[in-house]
């Protein structure tokens, strides 16, 4: 009797760029391997690592199918490591988890649902009362979704991903999503709770992930601030003017004026205005500089191992004859006549 039938008109690719012990990661990863064989007929596994844990992951995974293991240069965040592994996807669908969360959701459904909304399902849980106000601030002022409640774990549909590896900060853009109308965002609770587990991971290097985070999102919320300090320079610049002008005033319709105010008063309104000018000046060139310039792609990976063979099932099912393969690799192809090659590489018909 044959089993449930599977899913073969999408590709999934599931990214885990925090499993650092075999122990403890590897049995996540084989379950989710098992969870995609069971309901996809194409699918992958990309582990993101460090160099330097390449022999050890090997060995422990060497059992799971379907797994690509990417080596990239020691230093870069859990948050880096994201955009690589979304970079090297080539899933109509791509899921970026942890080890901690994985247990915790429905891969297939959220899947689903990324699919039937054509949008980003993003894994939510509770709020840090404390932090969320600021962060929701600052995400807002640099134009992201940020939340404390936003997970790690995130489906995202091809299309969707292509926006967001393009965006100038795709950093953030794969934590927290952009403010952007076009783009679907939807938020998804735990489907079982309390499988969150403990995190492999120190408590520095989640520290200075989120840290970098934080200073990401004040970079990005550079134009808003510059924006502000914008106006405050105009409103300053048009208050000096008024100043100026009221002095002016005072000067040609009263007769008991204090020695020296009106020079005074002149030269702090002439202060403030030039000084308000050149503030909105610096402020505006300064935007629009950072609007123009965008990050430079740098290429951190080291390595790749991979045993995907997503086309073997489809050979097999297809009954495709690979007999004829020795004979055909021994056979030279005959070289095309120069005079046809010279039209064609010319334009001209044959």
């Amino acid at each position: 009797m044959s089993g449930p039938k599977l899913r073969d008109d999408i590709l999934i690719s599931v990214c885990f760029t925090d499993a650092y012990v075999p122990d403890t990661a590897v049995p996540h990863i084989a379950a989710t391997a098992e969870i995609l064989k069971n309901n996809y007929r194409y699918w992958e596994i990309l582990v993101v690592n460090e160099t330097g844990y390449d022999t050890a992951m090997e060995e422990a995974l060497i059992t799971v199918p379907n797994v690509r293991y990417l080596s990239v240069v020691r230093g870069l965040d859990n948050s880096q490591r994201r955009v690589i592994a979304a970079s090297e996807a080539i899933g109509d669908f791509v899921v970026i988890t942890s080890v901690n969360e994985v247990n915790s959701f429905d891969i297939p459904a959220m899947i689903d649902e990324a699919q039937d909304y054509n949008a980003v399902v993003l894994g939510q849980r509770k709020a840090m009362v404390m932090a969320e106000p600021f962060i929701a601030i600052l995400g807002r002022a640099s134009g992201f979704q940020a939340s404390t409640r936003d997970m790690q774990t995130i489906t995202i549909p091809r299309t969707a991903l292509n926006r967001l590896l393009n965006d100038a900060n795709p950093v953030l853009a794969l934590r927290f999503p952009p403010r952007d109308n076009s783009l679907t965002v939807l938020r998804r609770a735990p489907d079982v709770k309390g499988a969150v587990t403990v995190h492999e991971s120190t408590w520095v290097a989640r520290t200075t992930s989120r840290s970098d985070l934080l200073l990401r999102m004040v970079t990005e919320a550079g134009p808003s601030l510059l924006s502000a300090v914008a106006l405050f320079s105009a409103f300053m610049f048009v208050s000096a003017v008024l100043f100026a002008i009221y002095v002016v005033v005072i000067y040609l319709t009263k007769t008991d004026i204090a020695e020296g105010w009106t020079t005074l008063s002149l030269s702090i309104s002439g202060m403030l205005a030039f000084l308000g000018a050149a503030l909105f000046a610096i402020c505006v060139t300064l935007r629009k500089a950072m609007e123009i310039i965008r990050g430079r792609t740098v290429d951190y990976l080291v390595a790749e191992r991979s045993s995907v063979d997503l086309f073997e099932s489809v050979s097999n099912a297809l009954n495709v004859d690979t007999d004829g393969t020795e004979k055909l690799e021994d056979r030279q192809e005959a070289p095309a006549p120069t005079a046809l090659v010279h039209k064609r590489s010319a334009g001209g018909a044959p």
